[in-house]
């Protein structure tokens, strides 16, 4: 069993590599300009149906414990994922790219993006009735970005090296691939997962407080709106009552 400080030694080996991973994930970012602007739908179906996939299992009023579960178990074991698939030699730099792609179209098309119930889209979070965001939801917002992005990125990055040590021994045997994930998995648990637990809490914070910062919507009880528009029918043009017109027609009839 790696030591932590063993771990984060075979972590930092892999900084180049992560700094390769980065600047895929930026290119598939620059690259989701282009795919939104061209309605590229094969590359913008995933990303939103997985978005709305979340946000319906988080349901619309956003509990707090149920956000940071989610997206502590979601993060978890998708970027675990993402470092296991250099088995794979050439998928973990798709991957980098591909997720650059997905997170600016989540970013550009957040207006597509409704909660559970459809009432509210996901994009504006400050609405002008509302109060602003605050500080420390801001704070938290970055402070995701900054955890995060490069715990995906040197996970990818140690995924390619697994994949190129692979290819160059040419040894896809269970034994060689056990022997090159056990100080990947180590470095993992004991580093990347605990900065992803931290990054969930502060994503908590921050989505919490752009929820907060606009007004949900009221839930419908069913009875009349006491603001709401009269219910009463419209008189006739000229103001008489209905009936009136009624009885001066009957009475022309009978004097025909």
């Amino acid at each position: 069993m790696s030591s932590l400080g063993e771990s984060f030694a075979f972590l930092w080996s892999h900084l180049w590599l992560g700094v390769v991973a980065a600047a895929l994930f930026a290119a598939g970012l620059a690259t989701s300009v282009a795919v939104v602007r061209r309605e590229v739908g094969w590359l913008m179906v995933v990303p939103l149906w997985v978005v709305r996939r979340v946000m319906r299992i988080i349901g619309p009023r956003f509990p707090p414990m149920r956000v940071f579960l989610v997206i502590f178990c979601f993060n978890s074991v998708a970027i675990f994922l993402y470092m296991v698939s250099g088995v794979l030699v050439i998928l973990p730099a798709t991957i980098a790219f591909l997720t650059g792609i997905n997170i600016g179209v989540i970013v550009q098309r957040a207006d597509r993006v409704q909660l559970a119930t459809g009432e509210r889209p996901l994009a504006a979070p400050g609405d002008e009735e509302g109060p602003d965001v605050g500080p420390l939801a801001s704070l938290c917002g970055l402070a995701v970005l900054v955890i995060e992005l490069p715990c995906f990125w040197m996970s990818v990055g140690m995924g390619i090296r697994l994949g190129r040590r692979l290819a160059l021994d040419f040894s896809y045997t269970l034994a060689n691939m056990g022997k090159l994930l056990g100080p990947r998995a180590a470095a993992y648990v004991s580093i990347i997962v605990p900065a992803l637990f931290l990054s969930a809490l502060a994503e908590t914070v921050a989505i919490r407080g752009h929820i907060n910062a606009r007004p949900l919507p009221a839930a419908d009880d069913g009875g009349p709106d006491p603001t709401g528009p009269d219910d009463r029918p419209a008189e006739p043009e000229g103001g008489g009552h209905p009936s009136d017109d009624s009885a001066e027609d009957g009475g022309d009839e009978l004097a025909e």
